[in-house]
């Protein structure tokens, strides 16, 4: 079982990844840390600052760099040479796919204000909730998008995509479960 600083930290590491906001400028190391406050993770914003470097290791985020504060967002799109060294065999951009989910209020609120795509849906759901139906590039950037919003969406379609992030959670919480 993972010690409590560690679920400590994966719990604000997740929460940082919803905070951030899919475009330029992105949000301050600062503000982070107010917003991270505000959601019951009380950090220092040195912490916020090497949480969000670790992460941009594994997700693709972005750093606002020209100007003062740096702002970080998600990066709007893998460039075909990344995409092609994620896909070797693939001569073209990513698949496209047509995503099924249910995504919580909050989450729905922010597609909403940032689609994921020009023909994306969403259909408030009776019990709390929409669904959300978009078509997107099946590419490391959604999975890793994915993943960030763990606690607020449930993939429905592509059953694969659906697989894949159950697969990387459970790696997930096995490594952390087997560590200090």
């Amino acid at each position: 079982m993972p010690s409590h600083p560690t679920r400590h930290t994966i719990a604000r590491q997740w929460q940082l990844l919803k905070l951030l906001p899919g475009r330029h400028p992105g949000m301050s190391s600062t503000q982070l840390q107010a917003a991270l406050k505000t959601a019951g993770h009380t950090t220092s914003k040195r912490t916020v600052e090497r949480d969000l470097i670790e992460l941009a290791a594994l997700f693709p985020l972005q750093c606002n760099s020209k100007g003062m504060p740096y702002g970080w967002y998600w990066q709007p799109g893998l460039s075909l040479g990344e995409a092609q060294q994620l896909q070797p065999d693939a001569l073209t951009s990513p698949k496209q796919i047509e995503l099924h989910a249910w995504v919580d209020d909050a989450l729905a609120r922010r597609l909403d204000a940032s689609p994921l795509s020009a023909d994306m849906q969403l259909k408030p759901q009776a019990d709390g909730g929409a669904r959300l139906i978009a078509t997107v590039d099946d590419n490391r950037a959604l999975m890793g998008w994915l993943l960030s919003q763990a606690g607020s969406i449930r993939v429905q379609a592509p059953l694969v995509l659906r697989q894949a992030m159950l697969e990387q959670l459970r790696q997930s919480l096995a490594l952390h479960e087997d560590g200090c």
